[in-house]
């Protein structure tokens, strides 16, 4: 009995540690946490980077469709939104296109710009495929894009299987990867757009197909202040949501992963509405601060802020945080610059976790030196300029010459009409 009341305080001790050491993470707030049905779910602040609520963060999930959101930004980032783009028999694979579809068929045209529609509104997994082969050439390439790309984001835990979200082995990502990916495609602002459109009409020339897409983010109708991104579903996922909410200028996304039904939406309208409420943002580096210096061509260059870098705290004006800043080297050594010009770039870290990358500008211009090698840069090369006098003395000489010759003869004709 005592061995057992050891054992049940030990694993008393532990959890109490466990909760202690991730609400240490936060600023302290009033407000009770919101209660999340799903496994893993994350809020993170779009301005600073930083975290206002976890649950499970790092625990591997399948994300179902919320894969688009991926899928998308590669699209926008590697593609021409007015190209035309011809399905393949691809489509005809029945283990890698089923679910909700817009009934694509082999050969039929649509442009990219619409096929985003399909995928990011109506979450058409055929819209998706064909996406992928656009722009990887082959579904397996384009997977590999968005292997690299989520390693380029941060998103060390996410590992992609194909581009539709579809349940497959070792598709999973976690709420914190999925935070991190959602908050740098809603940067960029050709995703926002569609993400943020509820309906769109897509042209197509054969009858009974669906034409109209319609946006699957339920709170993207219920609340103005929502303006994406995008929904996920399978049995094995269950209800997933990644949403996008902007309030007075302030934007906040939410994640929530294997939720088991469509409390989903009132789990992140409550997780949103506690970001909002609880935590504010304050300037931590205006733009323009001078965060270093350079040297080119022995001059000194300061690199100064392209953009802020926000630091989220509690309403009560407590912070945990404790922001650093990583100023990284110029890639290559500059021999001119221009004011204005970015040069470096600095990380923002909160910890360890890495918060943003932001730009570094030059100060002021520096011209490149003047070419050393030639001393006369406007006059003519030394050797061509020695031959040109030369030239020219003989024909002066010639010229002289002439003229004497010529006045002798003159001469000579008078002397003669004098005589006769």
């Amino acid at each position: 009995m005592k061995f057992i009341m050891v054992v049940i305080l030990t694993v008393s001790m532990i959890i109490s540690n466990i909760s202690v050491t991730y609400a240490s993470n936060m600023p302290s707030t009033n407000q009770s946490l919101p209660q999340i049905h799903g496994e893993g779910a994350y809020l993170i602040d779009v301005q600073s980077g930083q975290t206002l609520f976890a649950k499970n963060p790092d625990e591997q999930l399948a994300p179902a469709s919320t894969t688009k959101i991926m899928t998308g930004l590669l699209a926008i980032e590697r593609g021409n939104l007015n190209d035309i783009v011809t399905a393949s028999s691809t489509l005809l694979n029945s283990k890698l296109v089923y679910g909700t579809q817009i009934y694509l068929r082999p050969g039929e045209q649509m442009s990219l710009q619409n096929l985003l529609y399909a995928m990011l509104l109506n979450s058409a997994n055929d819209a998706a495929v064909t996406v992928a082969e656009y722009i990887g050439g082959n579904v397996s390439n384009f997977v590999a894009l968005m292997n690299q790309r989520a390693l380029e984001i941060g998103a060390t835990r996410t590992h992609f299987v194909n581009p539709s979200g579809l349940t497959a082995e070792g598709h999973v990502t976690t709420a914190h990867d999925l935070a991190l990916i959602a908050r740098v495609a809603y940067q960029n602002p050709v995703f926002a757009q569609y993400v943020r459109t509820k309906s769109h009409v897509i042209p197509r020339a054969k009858p009974d197909v669906p034409t109209q897409m319609m946006n699957e983010n339920k709170l993207l109708w219920r609340d103005s202040d929502v303006d994406g991104i995008k929904t996920g579903y399978t049995a094995a996922a269950e209800n997933c949501l990644v949403a996008s909410m902007t309030r007075n200028g302030r934007q906040l996304i939410g994640v929530i992963l294997k939720s088991p039904g469509r409390e989903i939406y009132t789990d992140m309208q409550a997780m949103l509405d506690y970001g909002f409420t609880q935590y504010t943002d304050q300037v931590y580096k205006p733009a323009g601060s001078v965060l270093g210096a350079i040297t080119v061509n022995n001059e000194k260059v300061d690199l100064k802020l392209g953009k802020p870098i926000y630091l989220t705290q509690g309403v009560n004006g407590q912070t945990s945080s404790v922001l650093s800043l990583k100023i990284l080297s110029p890639s290559k050594v500059l021999n001119s610059v221009e004011e204005g010009q970015a040069v470096s770039q600095v990380q923002v870290y909160d910890g360890g976790n890495l918060l943003d990358t932001l730009p570094l500008n030059a100060s002021r211009t520096v011209l490149p030196p003047k070419a050393q090698e030639d001393p006369k840069p406007n006059g003519l090369p030394w050797p061509l300029g020695i031959m040109s006098l030369g030239v020219f003395l003989l024909f002066l000489y010639r010229y002289k010459l002439m003229a004497k010759r010529q006045a002798r003869k003159r001469i000579l004709l008078a002397r003669r009409r004098e005589s006769s």
